[in-house]
């Protein structure tokens, strides 16, 4: 009896000493900051100014572009990654934006966002393989939509600083959640005809959102969201504007 109790007193600690080991080496997050200094520096209203950017801190960011290219982020907590990939796939759009590319007609489009690839994680990925193949198969979360900015006017505002995989992440996207659908450009409801018209980003992505109609009446007060939930809704979406997010 004694002895099956060392063993088993044996097999304990080697569990919690694996785990433990486990558990500090997902704890290691990827370095933002580089990227933050930048944001931070010429984000405005969530518009960027793309001109002072290129003047004061493109050097910076595009040091940072290029230690992306190294990161493992399959070895970071779940949080960590999401963070990783939005993270990555705004910087990319600003760099591109920087060097005179931008999302502004259909054949930019196909060039900027499925052409143009770059080293990320050690493979070259274009932005449609951050967002489409590593993000969202990740995150199961529609609110990253509300903080993946493309570079066009139509896009969500930018956050003016990197995101991190701690509970900040929670309360920015729950907070870029609630500050979107809030904005009568992105959600404009016509209460007595019973009418939404929505940004794009709700039609193009509508297998995330589900219920669109429940989604939306989590943001709201509660008796809107109540009257949200009650009859029939005719939903339609707006033109999306695609010209560069670029501060005025």
């Amino acid at each position: 009896m004694q002895e099956r109790d060392l063993l088993k007193t044996a097999k304990l600690t080697f569990c919690a000493l694996f785990w433990g080991c486990t558990g500090l080496a997902w704890a290691q997050p990827f370095d933002h900051q580089g990227l933050s200094h930048v944001l931070k520096g010429h984000v405005v209203d969530g518009k960027v100014d793309y001109a002072a950017l290129r003047r004061d801190s493109l050097p910076q960011l595009k040091a940072y572009v290029k230690s992306l290219a190294q990161a493992r982020p399959d070895t970071f907590a779940h949080g960590e990654q999401v963070a990783f990939w939005l993270n990555a796939y705004n910087a990319l759009v600003i760099e591109q934006i920087c060097q005179g590319d931008a999302p502004s007609s259909e054949a930019a489009r196909g060039n900027f966002f499925r052409q143009s690839t770059f080293l990320v994680a050690g493979q070259e990925r274009s932005l449609d393989d951050i967002e489409h193949r590593a993000l969202r198969p990740l995150a199961h979360d529609p609110r990253i939509h509300f903080v993946l900015v493309c570079g066009a006017n139509s896009c969500p505002p930018l956050h003016a600083s990197a995101f991190s995989g701690t509970a900040d992440l929670e309360a920015d996207l729950e907070q870029a959640a609630r500050s979107y659908t809030n904005d009568p450009k992105n959600v404009t409801i016509d209460w007595e005809h019973h009418k939404i018209l929505l940004n794009s980003i709700f039609d193009w992505y509508r297998d995330d959102f589900g219920d669109l109609l429940a989604f939306l009446a989590r943001y709201r007060e509660a008796n809107e969201g109540q009257r949200l939930l009650q009859g029939k809704w005719t939903l339609d979406y707006r033109d999306y504007d695609w010209t560069t997010n670029q501060t005025p």
